[in-house]
């Protein structure tokens, strides 16, 4: 923790938007369109904690823990204790197989231990992993391990795959609710398909921060804006960033106008 009393987030020019980074045991949303940057950010941030001696935990709704070993891997990160639950559902509606919501025992695995072996879905059982069944198991994590990052990839997915329609709003709110009691540092990755639409979720956030991405004739571009950011001052400007061999880097020292195209 620095000298104002807030954590960093492991992207240096993010934490000099967020003058000195995140105010600490609150939940954050990181938003933005597919393939923004919004799991590289989130780790960097876990990563930040790890080379500090925290406890971190990633929660794997969207992809395979197997997987986010193998993509991260390019980044050369020591991320061998950062603890990864695997909360992705074996859910097959189109089967009549019986369900088994996920365990309270569940146990995340340390990075170091996880394979390159894909979990295949059982032939005879499948798990589904509820908004309740989660919820649960997290409380049970947090008071067994203290821990004092935690993200949760993604709750597009959650919201997806683990919620009925009808019960869809309510349910979050829940989980937000939840997630704010909870006293961890958290982000919560959300995908968003339109620019500029504002998630229900970033209502009961303590925070927002926004990737967003376009095309145009030169290629990818990239930016990041804090949408909102309660108890801190922060930077209104939306800034360019890369995804390079070091992760996200943020360039806020660009010209102010860098971003107009947004």
């Amino acid at each position: 923790m620095n000298g104002t009393s807030k954590i960093l987030t492991g992207v240096p020019g993010l934490d000099k938007m967020l003058h000195g980074g995140l105010v600490p045991a609150r939940s954050y949303i990181v938003s933005g369109p597919p393939g923004a940057g919004k799991t590289i950010l989130s780790v960097q941030f876990l990563r930040e904690g790890l080379e500090g001696g925290e406890r971190c935990l990633f929660v794997a709704l969207e992809e395979p823990p197997n997987e986010l070993k193998l993509n991260m891997r390019p980044f050369r990160w020591n991320l061998d204790d950062m603890e990864v639950l695997d909360a992705n559902s074996d859910i097959r509606r189109f089967e009549p197989t019986p369900i088994l919501e996920i365990s309270t025992e569940e146990e995340p695995a340390r990075m170091r231990d996880l394979d390159d072996r894909i979990r295949k879905t059982p032939d005879f059982e499948s798990r589904e992993v509820t908004v309740h069944s989660l919820q649960q198991l997290l409380k049970t994590l947090f008071l067994k391990r203290q821990y004092q990052r935690v993200v949760i990839d993604s709750i597009t997915a959650l919201k997806y795959f683990c919620m009925r329609e009808f019960e869809e709003t309510l349910t979050t709110q829940s989980f937000m609710r939840f997630r704010a009691e909870a006293k961890v540092t958290s982000l919560l990755t959300l995908e968003l398909p339109d620019e500029g639409e504002v998630p229900p979720e970033a209502f009961l956030a303590r925070g927002e921060i926004r990737l967003h991405k376009f095309r145009d004739d030169t290629g990818i571009k990239r930016f990041v804006s804090i949408e909102k950011y309660k108890g801190s001052s922060h930077d209104d400007v939306v800034y360019p960033f890369d995804i390079t061999s070091s992760g996200v880097v943020v360039q806020s020292g660009a010209p102010k106008g860098a971003a107009a195209a947004l």
